[in-house]
C-alpha cells in the first residue's frame, strides 16, 4: 500500500491534529506535529484503533516514531493510556516507540520521560539537533 497520510489538514484544524504517516514496508507509523484538541478522545480512541490494526498487518512488529512540536495536557493524557493499551499487545510481538525531541524543548523532553518510565514497552528519547 505504501504511504497514507492522515489528520485534519484545513487552514483551521493544522495546528490542532498530529499528522500521521505510515510506512508499511518499515512496518513504521510517524505521528508528528501538534496535538491540541480541546477533546482529544475521539481522535486517540480512533489512533488506538489504527495502531492496533498496523500492528496485525505488519505481523506483530510495529514502530512507533513520535515527532510532537507540541502536545496539549488532554493529549498527553489520551497518548499515554493509548500507549498504554498498546503495550498490551506487546506480549504477543515486537513494539517500539522512538521519542523525538527538539534540543532545545524541555517540555517535550519531560513528556517523552514521563512516558517512558510508564511504559513497559522499549521506548526510545531521541533528540534532535
Amino acid at each position: 500500500m505504501g504511504w497514507f497520510v492522515s489528520g485534519k489538514k484545513t487552514k483551521d484544524t493544522t495546528k490542532e491534529y498530529p499528522e500521521i504517516i505510515v510506512r508499511e514496508r518499515l512496518k513504521k507509523i510517524e505521528i508528528k506535529g501538534y496535538s491540541r484538541m480541546v477533546n482529544p478522545d475521539e481522535f486517540y480512541e480512533g489512533l488506538l484503533q489504527t495502531l492496533e490494526d498496523y500492528f496485525q498487518e505488519f505481523k506483530r512488529t510495529l514502530i512507533l516514531d513520535l515527532r510532537f512540536e507540541y502536545i496539549n495536557t488532554s493529549s498527553s493524557k489520551w497518548l499515554l493510556n493509548t500507549l498504554c493499551s498498546l503495550a498490551s499487545l506487546a506480549n504477543n510481538g515486537l513494539i517500539e516507540i522512538n521519542w523525538y525531541y527538539e534540543e532545545d524543548d524541555e517540555t517535550i523532553r519531560e513528556t517523552g520521560e514521563i512516558f517512558q518510565s510508564s511504559l513497559n514497552i522499549p521506548m526510545y528519547l531521541r533528540e534532535l539537533r
